[in-house]
């Protein structure tokens, strides 16, 4: 089942609330841990999805992990919400559309930048004053590697893709002569 509307939904809301609080950035980091938390315990989702299990004891789990990650209120009344309304398992949906809100606002891209080997951080410095150059906005870059590149750095802001590739490159160059 796709969460995305519900998810666009109590983003949404939850970023609002952020603003109106002033809280924001704390709410969102909160979110992204209970996201993080929820999805890497099968128990927990187990145990947090299942009707069977009284509500009230789901609402008292819910309250002690809030209390033990340090989760303000409106954080731990969210998980509430969303677990009265059958809605935890859209928790890493809402999560990310979350964290697209507060990227929006704060007018930050994340950047994907792919090597086949590592970079170093001189190199990823000057890739992103030359991406904030480019874009205006701030960038936050996440490297990843895949050695399937051979050579060269692919890199994604939103839908947008640079391939410097080698083996886009070479690609190319074998359906030029190819053509010829």
């Amino acid at each position: 089942m796709s969460y995305e509307a519900v998810a666009r939904r109590y983003g949404r809301a939850i970023f609002e609330i952020g603003k109106e609080t002033g809280t924001l950035a704390a709410l969102a980091r909160e979110i992204g841990d209970a996201s993080a938390t929820y999805a890497a315990s099968e128990e927990l989702r187990l145990v947090l999805d299942n009707p069977l299990i009284p509500e009230a004891q789901r609402e008292e789990l819910l309250r002690e992990i809030g209390a033990r990650a340090g989760f303000s209120e409106v954080t731990k009344n969210t998980l509430l919400l969303l677990a009265r309304r059958r809605r935890l398992s859209a928790l890493p949906e809402i999560a990310r559309q979350l964290a697209l809100l507060v990227d929006q606002e704060q007018n930050v891209a994340r950047a994907v930048v792919t090597s086949a080997g590592p970079l170093s951080n001189d190199y990823l410095d000057r890739l992103r004053a030359e991406l904030e150059r480019a874009t205006g906005r701030k960038i936050s870059i996440t490297h990843k590697q895949d050695p399937s590149l051979i050579a060269g750095v692919v890199t994604q802001i939103d839908d947008q893709v640079i391939d410097g590739s080698l083996r886009t490159r070479l690609s190319a160059f074998r359906d030029n002569l190819l053509r010829t």
